[in-house]
């Protein structure tokens, strides 16, 4: 019950924190299409490269929960794509909201899964080896300042790596485990678990 108003807290917090920080100017027409085609002569590839981390993790929440659904009531799909969208805004609502439950139904092993986390960490190391050689910092603090949506992107990705420790938190003791150091890695704990978690030869909980 507690971890509901911690998540409930936390999201009322990033709202507020992103309404009233800095002059919330924003971006020209048309720079979401600039962002998507990952354009570095418009926009420095600190902001490029976290908004194309913010369309990874929905892709690993959407995974994960096609899994934990079998625990959440009611199902989690639908916000998980809607996060797609609007992120961990819908998600971290929604998992306060969710009644935890006991399933019976036996976990069913996904083999496309293992592959689409290969591609996925594929993509998320080259999307950080561009945002460590090719970023300039200072211009994204100036984002991060001014810019309502760069600054909402920004909490949008720490919103999703709370998220995963709550996932995980749940998980561990729903199976009766500690923590796994590598479940604090942002994004790449994730992709860990659900390779692992899926190969053919895997031990399931």
């Amino acid at each position: 019950m507690y971890r509901r108003y911690f998540l409930f807290l936390i999201w009322i917090i990033a709202i507020v924190f992103i309404l009233l920080f800095g002059n919330n100017r924003v971006f020209p027409d048309g720079f979401l299409f600039a962002f998507l085609r990952f354009d570095q002569t418009q926009y420095d590839a600190s902001a490029l490269s976290l908004f194309a981390l913010l369309g990874i993790y929905p892709a690993l929440f959407f995974l994960l929960f096609l899994d934990e659904r079998r625990f959440l009531k009611p199902s989690p799909i639908l916000a998980s794509i809607g996060s797609f969208v609007l992120g961990s805004f819908v998600l971290m609502p929604y998992l306060a909201l969710a009644i935890p439950k006991r399933s019976f139904v036996p976990f069913k092993r996904r083999p496309f899964i293992p592959y689409a986390c290969a591609l996925l960490a594929v993509l998320s190391a080259l999307v950080l080896w561009l945002a460590l050689a090719r970023s300039d910092w200072t211009i994204f603090m100036t984002y991060f300042q001014s810019n309502q949506f760069v600054r909402t992107m920004s909490v949008d990705f720490l919103m999703f790596y709370i998220l995963q420790i709550f996932m995980f938190a749940r998980i561990r003791k729903r199976n009766e485990r500690g923590f796994d150091p590598r479940d604090f890695i942002p994004i790449f704990g994730l992709l860990g678990y659900l390779f692992r978690r899926h190969l053919p030869n895997a031990v399931v909980d």
